[in-house]
């Protein structure tokens, strides 16, 4: 479990979007929904239908329901697939269009909180991916969303590019994605990893302790000190588990 824990230190550095070239399909867009009391089945009938009729193809959409920490009982809405800007911008004009913004108020926004903001997300290449995508997804998921302490950028992916060569090296098959967040006030990166296993998955393994992994990878190099100055560089982080409602998404 302590590979997990340390995983969840990371943090964003500001210039990281600006790092993406023009183009590249790795934007994320997520919207937070916050049902009504007492309007949940009404919500989640009004979001299933809304799902069937308008999003499909590349405008597919999965719905994940937060089952722990603090937002629990918020649902979040996500578009499956990877996108440009571009991309992006077209999805903003489809949802404008009448037939779709009518039913979306009709049937799903009568019944959330006005506060549900919307969301954009980067794809970092220091995530740790396996080339099949069926092993990037379950049923449920981790998801913790981490700060930087200001000025630890450099620091802070030093450590996570040793990260994932520790990783690499050791075979393992602990995948993560790390998205970094674009626009708003407060900076942010998330990192999601697959529950295969579902709450089994947070069994520790012998196997996967960082120190070993470590000592593999870096021989020469001391893990303990390591590790501090990379835990020095996270500001604080909020860690929840989520479960894709297929009932109330895209056909896959």
């Amino acid at each position: 479990m302590k590979k997990l824990i340390l995983l969840f230190t990371l943090a964003l550095p500001m210039w990281l979007c600006a790092q993406n070239k023009e183009g590249k399909k790795n934007k994320l867009t997520v919207i937070a929904l916050h049902p009504l009391q007492n309007e949940s089945d009404n919500f989640e009938k009004g979001l299933a239908q809304h799902n069937k009729m308008f999003h499909s193809g590349d405008a597919a959409i999965d719905i994940y329901q937060v089952l722990t920490g603090d937002r629990t009982g918020e649902f979040h809405f996500v578009y499956r697939n990877l996108a440009s800007w571009a991309d992006v911008d077209k999805s903003f004009e489809a949802v404008t269009d009448k037939a779709h913004a009518q039913d979306w108020d009709n049937n799903v926004g009568k019944y959330v909180s006005t506060n549900a903001p919307r969301y954009y997300y980067v794809l970092s290449d220091d995530s740790y991916m396996s080339p099949n995508r069926a092993d990037m997804e379950s049923e449920m998921l981790g998801l913790y969303f981490i700060e930087l302490n200001p000025g630890m950028e450099d620091d802070f992916y030093a450590g996570l590019k040793k990260i994932k060569e520790m990783y690499k090296l050791n075979k393992s098959k602990n995948y993560y994605q790390i998205f970094s967040r674009s626009f708003g006030t407060n900076s942010q990166l998330a990192v999601v990893f697959p529950l295969p296993n579902g709450w089994a998955s947070f069994e520790p393994n012998a196997d996967e302790d960082w120190s070993k992994m470590f000592k593999v990878a870096f021989p020469k190099e001391d893990f303990k000190l390591w590790e501090k100055k990379f835990n020095a560089t996270q500001k604080n982080f909020e860690s929840m588990v989520i479960k894709r409602r297929a009932d109330l998404s895209s056909p896959r």
